[in-house]
């Protein structure tokens, strides 16, 4: 039997303070995690800066640690500056949370205007914007020397195509990325800041919370990492499945469906484990 629309579980409903606690701590563990490793590979990108001679640094070390940088990058920009309406992302996120009275202070103007400009590179960065065919165009056209422009034409070469495969960058292309990303590492940080502000706010709004029972409960939030063995057979592979199936509008609800996309190997670790506990019992 179907357990309900398969529309609606594409949508995560904010229906109290804790659901926007939920949502909100979400955030914010992507991009603790996310820009730990960001800053990691920028520590990597200035060693290697200090560590090169010459002009040039060879395009595999470039784009090797441009790659990893751009991908953290990526990450944290779904997090902080994206439009896309069945996600969650704090430009979005945050006016929402303030219309429906979850949060009461304002915005501060830095933050917002961070978010802004992450927005402008989230658009650049993760489309193929029509304006690069457009540079491309006016550029040829403008860099026709003085004394021939008004008498020769710009035309495209229609064939061969060609491709042009970086094989070395100027040595400044790889200080200027460390500038670059110095520049992000201090904007990431400074929504985080802000992020955790707005979660303690919207905790200490509760009246009657979920606490530890420690000596002395925990009121001002705590964020704990925890090293832990990712697998095919652990919850969050299970998560990952099933949101594939939500995003296809193939889940219902029911267990069927669930158990028609939640597969695990035929042997794992988590079997193993689940059947050394059932034999124990016996």
């Amino acid at each position: 039997m179907s357990g309900g629309s398969k529309q609606r579980y594409k949508q995560f409903a904010i229906n109290s303070a804790q659901d926007a606690c939920i949502v909100l701590a979400s955030l914010i563990s992507g991009i603790t995690l996310n820009l730990a490793k960001y800053k990691e590979y920028a520590l990597e990108a200035e060693d290697l800066l200090q560590n090169l001679e010459g002009d040039y640094i060879v395009a595999k070390l470039y784009d090797d640690i441009n790659d990893k940088l751009l991908f953290r990058q990526h990450e944290m920009l779904k997090l902080t500056s994206d439009h896309q309406s069945s996600s969650f992302s704090y430009i979005d996120l945050r006016p929402w949370l303030v219309k429906h009275g979850y949060l009461i202070s304002s915005m501060p103007e830095d933050v917002d205007a961070i978010l802004l400009e992450l927005l402008d590179v989230r658009n650049w960065t993760f489309h193929n914007p029509q304006s690069l065919l457009v540079a491309a165009r006016d550029a040829a056209e403008k860099t026709v020397p003085e004394q021939l422009k008004g008498k020769v034409q710009v035309l495209p070469q229609l064939n061969p195509i060609i491709i042009p495969k970086t094989t070395r960058y100027e040595l400044v292309m790889l200080a200027s990325l460390t500038i670059h990303t110095s520049k992000r590492i201090t904007q990431f940080e400074r929504v985080l800041e802000q992020m955790k502000e707005d979660h303690q706010e919207i905790y200490n709004s509760i009246e009657e919370k979920q606490l530890l029972m420690t000596e002395n409960p925990l009121h001002k939030l705590q964020y704990v990492e925890m090293n832990i063995t990712s697998g095919l057979a652990d919850y969050h592979s299970d998560i990952a499945q099933l949101s594939m199936a939500i995003q296809k509008s193939k889940y219902d609800g029911s267990e069927e469906k669930f158990y028609d996309w939640v597969i695990r190997p035929a042997t794992s670790s988590f079997d193993e484990k689940n059947k050394a506990t059932e034999e124990g019992k016996e």
